[in-house]
């Protein structure tokens, strides 16, 4: 028992050394590698604060099954340097494979910064592992590293650690697991793999650094802003901080010049800067930018011995907007992304009136309120948890899940869900719809539900999802109306495309046979340059040039206020790889051309055209030449089959006929005054010209830019000139930006060259409004319309299995829940959701094709309330004769409430005999081998 006991202490011993703290107190952070590598922020109050739990790694199969993953971590500190602690460390792996890996590194700490390398080595074949992880897991959800190529302050946070690797990585955020991660090569042959992996994580609280800790450049520089994504807002001072850093070794003494230039790459100024800097210090000095207009300015600095600078800045106009409440404009920040209140103040500069999803995105440090046990917030905590949108007149679009946490009247309108027309059924989430509708109608009788944002156009799966009754269970339809690459204009008159912005006009067809509703655009974006991220798979080919991605998108919202869409919100202010219309802690040109568009359309309405496709108003100076064409509807006979092609494989429609679209579109603005919004479209698409050499985008070629007609674009097409009767002696007109010029008329007559980006024309005669009201285009009503139609009880009907199959995409036409076989009987399911306040009860049957059976004929049912998705009934039905497509309807009738709402689902119905040769085709007999 004695030896017994000794070991025991031993191991105990051994035990309380292993988990002995042992620490590195550097200058801003903590380091404790007891068991991991973790640090701790110094906070502005000097208190030190967990930021990084630990750093570990796995690899895993397809199926997430692990081959192994980290299971100990040892270190010890084996030297001190003049300034440096050098901490050696170990990790021990699990999993069936642990035994073929090894995995060590150093750790050296300096007061300013972290440097970990890692040296691995795996020894087996790794053909079956799927992925490598390197894995950074944070003590709280809000945080996470900020990455070396997106220094964009707040999303990392105002206290953090700034990641730099070599190679370079790419995270990926996990909000539940609150992790990032990235894939890691292991490259190598033969059975032996290594892994070398240099990492510099360099704390900070406040600013971020500037420089960069692994790079090899020996001069670093950088401008720097007052204020969040280089925004210089009317009335700050127009200048920048100009940072150098000196690793030469030698005295740098230099006087030379840094370009500005605008959104379309025209020089705009050079001022001269003087630079000197010390070998290994670093300086910096206020820089004047002398830019006279507002815009999107890009600063090229070229120096000796460094890496060419290439930054964005902007001048926004006054962020003043009297009408901004209830306007078509919103935006979306992406989900996964830190939610800040800079990104707010980036909303609200451009004159955003409302945004997508009720995130709470409250100050740093401050704390999200405590839900409730009753599981809605109070009236005050609802204020708390939103106050920074209020503050900023952003109105929050939440999901049903956030609109039922918060107290009745805390919105006015929902989205029910995202693009489930890409994965599910209608006849499978028209159940779903109903529900909500039903909770949501009950939670807060006065909130407006929205359908989910459906993706694209998908007029065949809502014609379906009407069928199932779900029309009635919606107040406003949500749409995605995606079209990138290409221009929003783009219709199918020219192309077979599904992804293009104007098919929103078909909307009225089932508007004008199922009933009105005010249509909101809750996704709609341009994808640009963004060398470190490939997002979605996407291929360089719809990578758009940012300059026109800008006009694009002004005109996305031109087309919008015509249509007469409620709101669109735009995808995506802050970063997701191109898509944002400002990345990397910049401005993209479409930042500040949204500023221009809100500010000069603050409060304007859509009164109608003087010259657009299908209209030439007695405006236009009849000497000029414009083609009549398709505009604002569904052609009879000229849109084209969509043949199931998506946006990679639809090969472009060429028509040497079809001359560029020419649009001069009046607005009436809150003073009873013209602004006219002038355009043409010379390009149907224009695209990155050149690959991107990076990681992300290897093998990707670059797409082809395309004129109107479809034709390739070989040299930049001229602008068009148009002239037209304004009826003034002089206008103002303002570009893209908004920079407004002074411009005498002839005799009232305005020619204006125009082209991809629009002009707007203020100051003309007041009469041009009646001329243009001639042809004013309003598909969508404004109002929400009332509706008593719903009912408490919801059937569903369900394929065998009970559940639906997912839908293949947004292509799937014939929507099929099932396959059945001719003259074999089928269990069919109904079920029932009751969320009523009486039991109900009636009876179920079905409607079929024409001469099936069906056994039994009806069902009685029973319900309570409160019951959810409960079967009630069962019926076996038996097809005749093959087909491609065939339906199966639910009729339920509730003695209370009568015929309620429908459900309507697809199934085929294949032969019989066919199926049982198939099948003796395919199986071979016992004892025969198939080659």
């Amino acid at each position: 028992m004695r030896k017994f006991a000794f070991l025991f202490i031993i191991f105990a011993v051994f035990c309380g050394n292993a988990a002995e703290p042992k620490f590195y107190q550097g200058k801003d952070y903590q380091l404790d590698y007891s068991r991991s590598i973790a640090v701790s922020i110094r906070q502005p109050d000097g208190t030190f604060a967990p930021f990084l739990s630990r750093i570990s790694f796995d690899a895993a199969g397809k199926d997430w099954n692990f081959f192994f993953r980290t299971g100990g971590f040892r270190a010890v500190e084996t030297e001190r340097r003049p300034g440096c602690d050098v901490i050696r460390f170990e990790y021990r792996f699990t999993g069936p494979q642990a035994g073929r890996v090894a995995l060590t590194g150093v750790i050296e700490a300096y007061p300013e910064w972290l440097k970990i390398s890692f040296d691995g080595r795996y020894r087996g074949d790794m053909k079956e592992i799927f992925r490598q992880r390197l894995i950074f897991s944070y003590p709280r959800e809000e945080l996470r590293l900020l990455g070396s190529a997106a220094d964009n302050g707040p999303e990392g946070g105002s206290c953090g650690l700034r990641l730099e690797s070599d190679p370079p990585l790419q995270l990926s955020y996990n909000r539940k697991q609150k992790n990032s991660s990235t894939r890691l090569e292991w490259p190598g042959k033969d059975g032996e793999h290594r892994l070398n992996l240099v990492l510099a994580l360099t704390p900070y609280c406040g600013r971020p650094p500037v420089f960069s800790r692994l790079s090899k450049q020996p001069v670093q520089a950088r401008f720097e802003f007052q204020r969040y994504c280089n925004v210089i807002l009317d009335g700050d001072q127009r200048e920048a901080v100009f940072r150098l850093l000196n690793q030469t070794g030698r005295p740098l003494k230099l006087d030379t010049r840094f370009e500005i230039r605008d959104h379309r790459g025209e020089p705009v100024a050079s001022p001269a800067l003087k630079l000197a800097a010390e070998p290994g210090k670093a300086t910096e000095q206020t820089v004047p930018l002398p830019v006279d207009r507002y815009g999107y300015f890009e600063l090229r600095l070229d120096l000796p011995d460094a890496a060419p600078l290439r930054q964005s800045f902007c001048i926004l106009p006054p962020t003043e907007r009297k009408f901004k409440k209830g306007s078509i404009f919103g935006g979306i920040l992406y989900p996964w992304n830190r939610k800040t209140v800079e990104k707010l103040d980036l909303m609200e500069w451009i004159g955003m009136s409302m945004i997508r999803r009720a995130w709470p995105v409250l100050p740093e440090g401050a704390a999200v309120p405590a839900l409730p046990e009753s599981g809605v917030y109070t009236p005050e905590q609802a204020a708390a948890y939103l106050r920074e949108q209020a503050v900023r007149q952003l109105e929050p679009v939440p999901s049903a899940a956030e609109s039922l946490r918060m107290p009745p009247g805390t919105f006015r309108l929902t989205e029910a869900a995202n693009e489930v027309n890409a994965r599910r059924l209608p006849v499978d989430f028209a159940e779903e719809m109903k529900i909500e509708y039903v909770k949501l109608k009950q939670h807060d009788p006065a909130l407006q539900v929205g359908s989910s944002g459906i993706a694209g156009v998908d007029i065949h799966w809502l014609e379906e999802f009407q069928q199932n009754g779900a029309w009635d269970y919606m107040d406003a339809l949500f749409v995605h109306l995606h079209c990138f690459p290409r221009a929003p204009e783009v219709n199918n008159t020219m192309t077979r495309e599904f992804w293009l912005h104007d098919r929103v006009t078909l909307l009225r067809g089932l508007m004008d046979r199922f009933g009105a509703k005010p249509v909101y655009d809750s996704e709609n974006g341009y994808l640009t340059r963004y060398p470190d991220r490939r997002v979605e798979k996407y291929p360089l080919r719809s990578v758009s040039e940012s300059g026109v991605a800008a006009a694009f998108m002004v005109r996305s919202y031109l087309q919008a206020l015509a249509y007469g869409l409620s709101n669109k919100m735009w995808f995506t202010v802050d970063s997701y790889g191109g898509f944002g219309i400002t990345e990397y802690g910049q401005p993209r040109p479409a930042y500040p051309a949204y500023a221009a568009m809100t500010r000069l359309l603050d409060g304007a309405r859509y009164a109608g055209e003087l010259l657009s496709p299908g209209r030439i108003s007695n405006a236009m100076d009849r000497d000029a030449e414009f083609s009549r064409s398709w505009f604002g509807q569904a052609t009879p006979g000229l849109e084209k089959e969509l043949l199931a092609a998506d946006r990679e494989t639809v090969e472009s429609s060429r028509n040497p006929e079809l001359k560029p679209y020419v649009y001069i579109r009046a607005f009436r603005t809150p003073e009873n005054r013209p602004l006219l919004a002038c355009w043409a479209t010379l390009y149907r698409q224009k695209v990155e010209a050149e690959a991107i050499d990076t990681p992300a985008w290897q093998d990707q070629k670059p797409g082809t830019s395309l004129l109107w007609n479809g034709f390739p674009a070989e040299r930049e097409p001229e602008p068009l000139p148009v002239r037209f009767r304004v009826g003034v002696p002089e206008v103002e007109v303002a570009d893209l930006m908004g920079n407004r010029r002074k411009v005498r008329t002839d005799n009232g007559f305005l020619t204006l060259r125009l082209d991809d980006y629009p002009q707007f024309v203020l100051g003309a005669a007041p009469e041009l409004l009646r001329e243009a009201e001639h042809f004013s285009l309003n598909l969508f009503p404004a109002e929400f319309q009332p509706n008593d139609k719903w009912k408490t009880l919801i059937q569903a009907v369900l394929p065998a299995e009970k559940k639906h199959p997912a839908r293949k995409s947004v292509f799937d036409k014939p929507n099929l829940s099932a396959t059945l076989k001719a003259g074999e009987p089928y269990p069919v399911h109904l079920r029932l959701t009751n969320l009523g306040s009486e039991t109900e009860r009636g009876t179920a049957s079905l409607q079929l094709p024409e001469n099936w059976k069906c056994e039994p004929q009806s069902i009685p049912f029973t319900i309570a309330p409160g019951e959810e998705k409960k079967i009630v009934a069962t019926f076996h039905v038996t097809p005749c004769g093959e087909s491609a497509k065939a339906q199966i309807t639910g009729v339920v009738a509730s003695a209370r409430q009568g015929r309620i709402a429908d459900s309507v689902m697809n199934v085929g119905v294949s032969s019989s005999q066919n199926d049982s040769r198939k099948d003796m085709i395919d199986k071979p007999k016992k004892g025969q081998t198939r080659y």
